[in-house]
């Protein structure tokens, strides 16, 4: 299923994903179905099917239109001094950051990554999927082999591997444990201090020539906070994954306009 190549084509789709957004709110992933999405827009079902073949294809949309990695290149380009280290921290903090204003994008992130779910879309949709998903992990590890360059960290390619995936699997598990809400908070506190701690232990197991502190990632989640609470609603849009489209390495980029195709 192709995406919208054209202003009018946009507009509707956004549309339509805002709606499967709501319905998702009010009634789970799971149990809202394909043809509510048509019914509670007004549109009918052959409109629906021209922009998605099923609900998985939303789901991979809707998940696609609320990565941070649209996101990160305009925070980056407002705070364009960002030190090495907090281009390391970056994609960490900011998914944290994230998820905490949008529960929604946490479960989308969980089920639209999940083989069973992804498999269903359409063939453009999961080559876009899996193009999103390794951009962010060249957000991950990108700033490690440039820290590396530029004599701050100390570590061979297998060690920039390791701590990348290190990182990645941290995120990972931690995001999914507390959406799964099941987990006692005697055994998963939700203190930002205890989340610092297990980052800088981490990165701080490689040898970096200034270690990882809190108040480094204090400073840096202050600035997320404040760029994500502007709003920015148009970045969470068809536009923007469009203006990143199949991108898969942040080494390719450059600025990312907001821009209508």
């Amino acid at each position: 299923m192709q995406c919208p190549s054209n202003r009018l084509d946009v507009i509707r789709c956004n549309q339509l994903l805002d709606t499967a957004e709501q319905l998702i709110d009010e009634q789970g992933v799971v149990s809202f179905r394909f043809a509510q999405i048509a019914k509670k827009s007004e549109c009918s079902t052959n409109t629906l099917y021209k922009y998605f073949e099923s609900k998985e294809d939303v789901l991979a949309c809707l998940f696609l239109r609320n990565t941070t990695s649209i996101q990160i290149p305009i925070f980056i380009n407002e705070n364009p001094n960002l030190t090495i280290h907090e281009h390391t921290l970056l994609p960490i903090l900011f998914t944290f950051e994230a998820i905490k204003r949008s529960p929604i994008f946490n479960v989308l992130r969980v089920v639209s990554i999940n083989s069973m779910f992804w498999q269903l879309a359409s063939t453009q949709k999961i080559d876009v999927l899996k193009n999103r998903v390794n951009l962010f992990w060249s957000r991950i590890k990108t700033p490690l082999e440039d820290a590396v360059k530029e004599g701050e960290l100390k570590a061979t390619q297998f060690e920039i591997d390791e701590l990348s995936q290190a990182l990645y699997f941290f995120l990972a598990g931690a995001t999914s444990s507390y959406e799964s809400r099941l987990i006692s908070e005697k055994y998963l506190a939700t203190d930002n201090d205890l989340c610092y701690r297990h980052i800088s232990r981490i990165m701080n197991h490689y040898q970096w020539k200034k270690p990882i502190t809190r108040e480094m990632m204090q400073s840096l989640s202050a600035r997320i906070k404040l760029f994500l609470d502007k709003g920015h609603s148009n970045i969470r849009s068809c536009e923007t994954c469009l203006n990143i489209g199949k991108m898969f390495d942040c080494k390719t980029e450059s600025n990312l306009p907001l821009k209508m195709p």
